[in-house]
């Protein structure tokens, strides 16, 4: 049996920073922690001593948050569902969250800051602003489908930079 208590104390900052880091709204960053917490103790049996239970938290947590996006009625945790889904492919879940997370972040804001001006101005409208397409269709002059393929290949773009700027050479 694992001494659950003195673990969650051990693991729970990073674990809070990690689920931050996958883009997790900051005002529910702690309820998805608790999440996390809630099936790691329901499923403790299944946790291998010889397992690292940071690593094991974090792949609980990274669970969490891809079902978090198949969750219409709760979205609202999510604060940019396209950066969110950047940070799932590139399975930040292999890096220790404290000493990576400040460089996951200038990562993906060098790779946007390659993009041309168009392409960042898109991006700022529809992930700061948190305007929709169809909105934002009228503003560029494009139809809604065309500006939702342009997100698409511009987080395909910022998901291949940061890989190729990790190592990963997908």
């Amino acid at each position: 049996m694992l001494n659950f208590d003195h673990l969650v104390r051990e693991h729970h900052a990073g674990l809070r920073a990690f689920i931050r880091a996958l883009g997790v709204d900051e005002a529910w960053v702690d309820d998805m922690a608790q999440e996390v917490f809630i099936v790691a103790f329901r499923k403790q049996a299944e946790f291998r001593k010889t397992e690292d239970f940071g690593k094991w938290l974090r792949g609980i947590a990274r669970r969490q948050v891809m079902g978090e996006r198949t969750k219409t009625a709760r979205r609202h945790r999510i604060m940019h569902e396209g950066i969110t889904d950047v940070l799932l492919s590139l399975g930040i879940e292999k890096h220790e969250p404290e000493p990576n997370r400040e460089r996951v972040v200038n990562t993906m804001k060098n790779c946007v800051g390659k993009l041309g001006e168009p392409q960042r101005e898109l991006l700022r409208c529809r992930y700061e602003e948190g305007r929709q397409c169809k909105e934002l269709a009228a503003e560029f002059s494009s139809s809604a489908a065309a500006i939702r393929k342009q997100l698409q290949r511009i987080r395909t773009a910022v998901r291949k930079c940061m890989k190729q700027a990790v190592g990963d050479p997908a």
